[in-house]
């Protein structure tokens, strides 16, 4: 008997005790697909990609199964129930990698495999009993890698992207090396930090995986992290079939086929883009979030696009529409932001925003910060701002109400999101000019709200404030009006502070921007309370 128990000790040491799926991210590099289901729940070759992961785990006596879930997390819940799996939710996916997600499910580690939600495994890679930890990477080579395996299986950290291995990413981490790690999660995650990384970080020292590589070939398992990879494993998935590729089929008539190397750009606070190339000529094709189906006035929108079409603000589009939102138009290249530090290049860019107000566009609808901000207060539905203070933030600006109404003037359109980013400084044959893109919020509005737009998208000292300001009045600005425009920066960063306290309700977090946005709105009440007592002593002084 005696013998029979020590003979099963290295048995039960070796043995598999769970898993942690990791699923909580957008899938945003899924784009076209990934904006609308998660891509765990992808279906590929007539499987749902995580019920198979679930099932391989469970062939390999694997029970004991945690999903880490976050975007979307609601799709899940149905797994707990048909496999008995157990969800653990990641509030950090919105603003972190997942490295936070791992953290959240830090708990769990010891004799346990670590699996994204989005790789498709031909052959089962799991066992009942593990005898070392180890990270899987594919045999194949790619330019854009970031590891490389040498000779012995070590896994070397590039520090760019450059040739390297493939990476799969599943993962198996012993007692030993769980412990390390959980240990190392809570350090790198504490107060926030380390936001950009992916878990793998927590296992590497000096460049170097602390663990070795489990190298497989491609008919072994592959990482379906992007449409195009999805369309190269399995090409007529009826997925990759979708609105957004029957649109560009149709606007250009062409294939299927004909569609070429389709890439996410990064995501922006409301839509996603994606880049494509058809005839050799590279395009951007804007998809709208789905929570913004209802919010926006497409067909202003496309008014606008028809008003400026020819007039030099931007490339006309290749294609719009008036209902969803899609856009089209051509790829520029060699294209930046505006530099905001740059004060010349700030100044083109007001002189921009000056001739189109001076179009002088006009709309049936007008657009009004007071009611935009009481709208997002009442969408949160009763629950409260996170701030404090919020509530006497909120009366001082409206205090200043008597004062914009009585000098502000809204008869015509103004852009409505006239941030910096949204200014493309192009490099064509030589030449440089400035566009300015991304009409969708555009309504009738006083033209010094897209001044404070400007001016309040990130944090600036007051000096700088100011020279803005004067970079649009280039031929002289009143003291009503640099008061006025106090006034909308204030209004203008509270409505911003609102729309993201409205996203949190949605389990969305826009990190800094949300804390900046509430900062200039306390500040700049002050300031225009400060200059307005200065301005009627001046005027009681007059008298």
């Amino acid at each position: 008997m005696n013998n029979r128990g020590k003979a099963s000790e290295p048995v039960t040491k070796y043995r598999t005790k769970r898993a942690v799926i990791l699923a909580a991210g957008f899938g945003m590099r899924m784009v076209p697909i990934g904006s609308e289901c998660p891509k765990g729940l992808l279906t590929v070759f007539g499987e749902v990609l995580i019920e198979r992961t679930i099932q391989q785990l469970k062939e390999a006596q694997v029970e004991e199964i945690y999903v880490v879930v976050g975007f979307m997390k609601e799709r899940f819940e149905y797994l707990e129930e048909k496999f008995g799996v157990k969800l653990i939710i990641c509030m950090d996916y919105t603003t972190k990698n997942n490295l936070y997600s791992l953290a959240a499910a830090k708990e769990y580690l010891e004799n346990a495999y670590i699996v994204p939600c989005d790789v498709y495994c031909y052959k089962n890679p799991f066992h009942e009993f593990e005898f070392h930890s180890w990270y899987m990477t594919g045999s194949e080579t790619t330019e854009n890698a970031y590891l490389r395996v040498t000779g012995g299986r070590e896994i070397l950290i590039l520090d760019e992207e450059c040739e390297g291995n493939k990476c799969i990413g599943i993962a198996f981490l012993t007692k030993e090396v769980a412990e390390k790690t959980k240990k190392r999660l809570e350090e790198m995650t504490s107060a926030g930090k380390n936001s950009k990384l992916f878990w793998e970080s927590a296992i590497v020292t000096n460049e170097v995986m602390d663990i070795p590589a489990r190298v497989v070939g491609p008919e072994d398992a592959v990482e379906i992290n992007t449409y195009s990879q999805l369309r190269e494993i399995e090409y007529y998935n009826p997925l990759l079939q979708n609105e957004v590729i029957g649109i560009i089929r149709r606007v250009f008539n062409v294939t299927y086929e004909e569609i070429r190397d389709i890439t996410v750009m990064k995501k922006g606070l409301t839509n996603r883009s994606i880049l494509f190339i058809v005839k050799d000529q590279k395009y951007i094709m804007r998809i709208p979030g789905a929570e913004m189906a209802g919010y926006m006035d497409r067909h202003l929108e496309g008014r606008v696009y028809d008003a400026i079409r020819g007039k030099g603000f931007c490339d006309d589009n290749v294609y719009y529409d008036n209902v969803k939102g899609y856009k089209i138009a051509r790829f520029i290249e060699n294209s930046r932001v505006c530099n905001e530090s740059d004060l010349e290049e700030v100044k083109e860019c007001m002189r921009i925003a000056r001739r189109f107000h001076e179009m002088k566009i006009t709309a049936d609808t007008k657009q009004d910060l007071y009611g935009i901000i009481q709208l997002l207060e009442d969408m949160r539905e009763g629950q409260p701002s996170e701030y404090k203070d919020y509530e006497e933030t909120k009366k001082h600006c409206w205090a200043m109400k008597g004062f914009v109404d009585e000098n502000s003037t809204s008869e015509y359109l103004a852009h409505g999101d006239l941030n910096p980013d949204n200014f493309l400084v192009c490099f064509e044959n030589g030449q440089k000019r400035i566009q300015l893109i991304d009409w969708e919020y555009t309504g009738v509005q006083d033209p010094l709200t897209d001044l404070a737009a400007f001016i309040g998208y990130r944090k600036h000292d007051r000096a700088w404030v100011e020279s803005v300001i004067d970079a649009y009045f280039c031929d002289g600005c009143s003291k009503k009006q640099r008061l006025l425009a106090y006034c909308y920066i204030a209004l203008w960063a509270l409505y911003n502070s609102n729309w993201c306290e409205y996203k949190r309700t949605l389990g969305v977090e826009l990190g800094d921007f949300a804390l900046t946005t509430y900062q200039y709105a306390k500040e700049y009440y002050k300031v225009f309370e400060e200059e307005y007592e200065k301005y009627e002593a001046e005027r009681g002084a007059q008298r």
